[in-house]
């Protein structure tokens, strides 16, 4: 059998880097130096008989299989499984792909919660990939463990702007390890942060460094955990604390700044291509 592994497709925000319009200077250098770009956040666990189990479709789905089929050895030829966390527009625009127009997918099982469930029903052109039997919609829930390929997909509740689904996290467990996903929250309450401290792995929503990062927006109306708080709250978690989700205007994309070069012990940057075994 296989080792089991966990994949990371994407690091940034739903915009991703470069973002759409922007002129700031790391949306520059990532226009100029491809090392600089970030792919939409997303994640794949590959299972011990090789089975690919991805969490959120994204914008950057063509590409991100792609990577996956090299990594894999299988080839860009899809994955078996997805789960969709939420319904903001990085974290299932990506399904697009699995339709008639492109991959023409047939009973691909998408697992979200009931609300996801609903707004992929009634909304087009999510519908047609449901009426036209590409994607199987399925539950997965708070309480009941998904078991896949050697794997258990656990899923919680993060709290997160509803404006159409809830928000789900993942605790992945393998064989050996359990490995933590919380791509978006508004905050990070005590339960959550106990959930974070005890993983082997956790990759924790890291969008905005701190509050001074949108000057002239309100930056409560997207609210997040700041990284400078997170790394106060999360110290002497039991594994590595990795932060991703990053929006473009976070100085932890920047490999010289003196922001991510503090990160204290144990923490540290998802960087897209990273594989975790588990």
């Amino acid at each position: 059998m296989a080792p089991v592994r966990v994949h990371v497709l994407g690091t940034a925000q739903d915009g991703g880097v470069p973002h759409a319009g922007c002129t700031c200077s790391r949306c520059g250098a990532a226009r100029t130096d491809p090392s600089r770009r970030r792919r939409v956040v997303s994640l794949a666990v590959e299972g011990a008989s090789g089975r690919t189990f991805l969490i959120d479709a994204s914008p950057d789905l063509p590409e991100q299989l792609e990577v996956l089929g090299r990594a894999t050895g299988r080839g860009p030829r899809g994955v078996d499984a997805v789960a969709i966390t939420h319904a903001h527009v990085g974290h299932y625009l990506g399904l697009a792909f699995f339709g008639k127009e492109a991959m023409h997918t047939t009973k691909l099982p998408v697992y979200g919660t009931p609300s996801v469930a609903r707004f992929l029903r009634g909304n087009r052109p999510w519908s047609h990939l449901v009426e036209r039997e590409e994607i199987e919609l399925r539950t997965i829930a708070p309480g009941r463990p998904l078991a896949f390929d050697g794997v258990v997909v656990h899923a919680f509740l993060s709290p997160h702007r509803g404006e159409d689904t809830d928000t789900l996290g993942f605790e992945i467990e393998g064989p050996s390890r359990r490995l933590l996903y919380v791509s978006d929250a508004d905050t990070l309450p005590p339960p959550l942060v106990e959930r974070i401290r005890e993983a082997d792995v956790a990759l924790v929503d890291g969008t905005f460094f701190s509050a001074a990062e949108l000057p002239h927006r309100d930056i409560l109306e997207v609210r997040h955990p700041y990284v400078v708080e997170s790394v106060t709250r999360l110290a002497g978690a039991k594994g590595r604390v990795y932060f991703t989700h990053m929006n473009h205007t976070n100085p932890l994309l920047d490999p010289s700044s003196p922001e991510r070069r503090g990160l204290p012990p144990g923490f540290d940057v998802a960087e897209d291509g990273m594989v975790f075994e588990i």
